[in-house]
Order: structure tokens, then sequence, then C-alpha cells
């Protein structure tokens, strides 16, 4: 454990918890309250989610927390990690020539750019698990504390402080370009998170789908049809131990196919969700014809279900419509669990559409070390913003997906 002494001035003191040893340091108790009395439920802060990744010997993680006297008054997630840059112009909409040719010249002739940077939340998922802050502590308070606190602690792993900090991912709610909403950090924006709030009333899929309108429900009875001959059963946690390798070999299928890399899993993190979790963590495994061939995981939160990673075979795509049926499996488990909406992630956003989930735009926003190098940064990212996403409108006017997306989300 590190403590940090930069917000001394205001009564107010950082600890850092790194990895494995970190664990027993942190009082997990008061950790989980904090987060319940800030209203805004956190399946990535939670302290089983905490334990699981800070074990975890491939990745560099640590907790933060602050303290007024002996009062815990805000918590961190933080990972020192590589992120991995390939051909970024597919990715977003260029407003100045110059930015694509800086942009080709960083990612060379093999279309790749990496870099170290502390990241200030998940690099496994997408939303608001970044930080949680008691309520007297003021919103500048807040930023200033975080901005003083970030590049005082080394890892215990023997790694210099990265350059660059990256704090995600902050919900835009409001229209237009995005705007810096902590002073010293530049806003950056990529693809929305999908989300889909479940109406309570629905008892199942038949349900959901009568809220579809004609199109989208075609397309969804037609996935279920041509995925029947899957076999879909629920993992238990020695079944999950015994196939993880297994499961990380699907995973890699569909993540060596994407565009921009922050992190990724380990067979470890299944391991240890499926032990710290139990049933909260569900794994779902697709055979077909007696093999392999898929998974999907996800978390069961208090309010949501986070859905997790996938792993399948690419050519089931078409074939058997796999990861369409994977995404209505999510939606299954949510009006069972009766959770209040499926959290699906950033990736695949035509796809996630068609089955219902709706955009909630996010910002990251990055600080660097070096202030020269901030301010060059800060010109250099003003010429360019998110590629707009095509996306399909799956619901009737009235649903309540839709209605109620629409009243707290500016799309």
């Amino acid at each position: 454990m590190s403590t940090n002494n930069a917000a001394a001035h205001s009564g107010i003191k950082a600890q850092w918890h790194w990895n494995a040893p970190g664990v027993e340091s942190v009082d997990w108790a008061t950790w989980d309250a904090l987060i319940a009395a800030s209203g805004n439920s956190s399946v990535f802060l939670d302290s089983r989610m905490m334990k699981s990744l800070m074990r975890s010997e491939k990745r560099n993680l640590a907790a933060i927390s602050w303290f007024k006297g002996d009062e815990m008054v805000g918590i961190a997630l933080v990972e020192d990690a590589v992120a991995e840059s390939i051909n970024l112009d597919s990715h977003i909409a260029v407003k100045r020539s110059w930015f694509s040719f800086i942009s080709r010249w960083l990612h060379g002739k093999d279309g790749r750019f990496t870099f170290r940077v502390r990241v200030i939340g998940p690099v496994l998922g997408s939303g608001l698990h970044s930080v949680r802050w008691a309520s007297g502590i003021p919103v500048g308070e807040q930023r200033r504390l975080l901005t003083e606190t970030i590049f005082t602690s080394t890892s215990n792993a023997g790694t210099a402080i990265p350059k660059v900090a990256m704090l995600k991912d902050l919900p835009i709610y409001y229209s237009g370009r995005r705007q810096q909403l902590q002073p010293g950090w530049i806003p950056l924006e990529f693809d929305p998170e999908m989300l889909l709030h479940l109406d309570p009333t629905w008892e199942g899929l038949a349900d959901y789908q009568l809220q579809l309108n004609t199109k989208s429900r075609t397309k969804v009875k037609r996935v279920l049809k041509v995925s029947e001959s899957f076999q879909i059963s629920d993992w238990s946690t020695e079944k999950v131990i015994e196939n993880a390798d297994v499961l990380i070999d699907l995973y890699r299928s569909v993540f060596d196919r994407s565009g921009f890399r922050l992190g990724q899993l380990h067979a470890e993190e299944l391991i240890e969700s499926k032990r710290f979790w139990g049933d909260d963590f569900v794994v779902k495994g697709y055979e077909l014809e007696g093999e392999l061939v898929g998974f999907q995981c996800a978390y069961r939160g208090a309010d949501e279900i986070e859905a997790f990673f996938v792993g399948f075979t690419p050519e089931l795509v078409k074939s058997h419509a796999i990861y369409q049926r994977m995404l209505i499996e999510f939606i299954r488990l949510g009006i069972k669990t009766k959770r209040k909406r499926i959290n699906m992630g950033r990736t695949a956003l035509d796809v996630k559409s068609s089955v219902g989930a709706l955009p909630q735009r996010l910002q990251c926003d990055v600080h660097f070390r070096n202030p020269i190098f901030h301010a060059l940064v800060r010109r250099y990212t003003r010429g360019f913003d998110p590629a707009e996403p095509v996306l399909k409108k799956a619901w009737k006017a009235d649903a309540f997906a839709k209605v109620y997306h629409s009243e707290i989300h500016t799309t």
C-alpha cells in the first residue's frame, strides 16, 4: 500500500493498493457501502470484481481509496495497460486533412500504434465504472483530487508510470460535440455503449418481441430458428476451470478482429470471476453436433446484466446467427432475473441495434504528464469525431425501451 499526500491541504489523502498484495489492505465492506450510498451500482467496481482482477498475474491493477480522516470518501479502479490502435481512420470522421497524415505516420506501415496508458476505469468494460465519491465531496474537489493523485504511485510490478492517463467512460447526455468536463483533461469520444432497457412487465421473450416493429420481430424469429440446433448450457465453476483455455481461444477469434484494443481477457479472469461471483457470473457454452463452438458470459449486477465477453467460430455468424443468438440470450437472462437493463458494450453496434439496443454516447478524458505534449495532443484531437454509426430502428414508436431511453439520453 502507498499513500499520497498531494491532497493533504484539503484533509483528504489517497491510498493505493496494487495487485494481489493490495487485496488484503482494502476495507471492502466500506468500499461496497460507498458504492451503494452513491446510488450508482457498478459491476466493475464491486469488490468481487476488484478482487478477481487484482489477483490476476497478467494485469497491473490498483484500487485507490481516498480518506478524510478515517472516513472513506472516494474510490477508483486504475489499471496500467497497453493500448493498440489498428487503422484508426476507419473508426473516426476526420475533419482536418493533416490529421489523417499524422494518424498514418503514427500507425506506420503495418497500421498499428501501441502505447502504455494508465486507465481509470475497467479496460474490459464500458460505462461509468471509474470512480465513486461520497455525497459531501463537491464535483470540483473530486476532479482536483483525481488529477493530483493519478500519477503519484508506481505499481509494485516494477513498471514505470505511464505518460498518459485515461478516465473512462463519462456519459454524454447532451447533443452536439463532446465538452471538456475535467479541467486539465482532453475530451475524446469513440463508439457509444449499447443499452437495452427492459420493460418490468415482460415475463419472457414473447413480450419483448411484441414491442419490436414487424421487420425486427421477423429477424429475431429467424435468428431463433436458424440457431435452434445449438445445445446451450450453463457452466459450473468446475467446467469453466477445466475449459478456460478453450474459451480464451474462442474469444481470441473475435478479439483479434477489433480495431482498438485496450487490454484483453485471460483465462484466470474467467476462473476467478466464477469463484468470486458464483451464479452471478453466468457462463453459457454453445455446442453444435457435440463440439464446443462458442461461449458467452455476463455479470448479474444489482440492476443490470453486464454482457461481458463472447467467443465463437466466426463461420457460424452467417450460417447459424450465433452472435445474434447470444445477444438474445443476454436479453432473456435480463428478463428472467428482472434486471432493469442490459449493458451490451461498444462493439458490433449495427447487430446490437437490430435486437433493440440503443446508443449511449460516452467520452474518455485524457491527461498527459508532459504539459507540452498535452497541449499538442489537445490541438491534434480537435480534428476528429467518432464515425457516425448507422443503426437499425427496432422498436415500435411507443415501446418501453425506446421511450425510457429517449427520456434520459440524447441520441
